[in-house]
């Protein structure tokens, strides 16, 4: 589920407790705020691996030259 979702979100993050929630994890469906969140995965970075989260905590990734692909918007 994403900011997009029918649901309203509202509060604060329900890990950092901090920044005002935008997301919900499809995982565990906590409120989250973008720091918490890997929108690429749409899960929260509780339901991450640890290693991932490590890897990928404060990288902005260019997902073109990761993934391959070229964004189409």
């Amino acid at each position: 589920m994403s900011k997009e979702s029918s649901e309203t979100i509202a509060g604060k993050c329900e890990i950092c407790k901090i920044n005002g929630a935008k997301f919900v994890c499809m995982r565990c469906n906590r409120k989250v705020c973008s720091s918490c969140y890997f929108n690429i995965l749409g899960l929260c970075k509780k339901c991450v691996a640890r290693d991932v989260v490590e890897k990928w905590k404060g990288e902005r990734k260019d997902w073109e030259k990761v993934l391959g692909v070229e964004w189409i918007d």
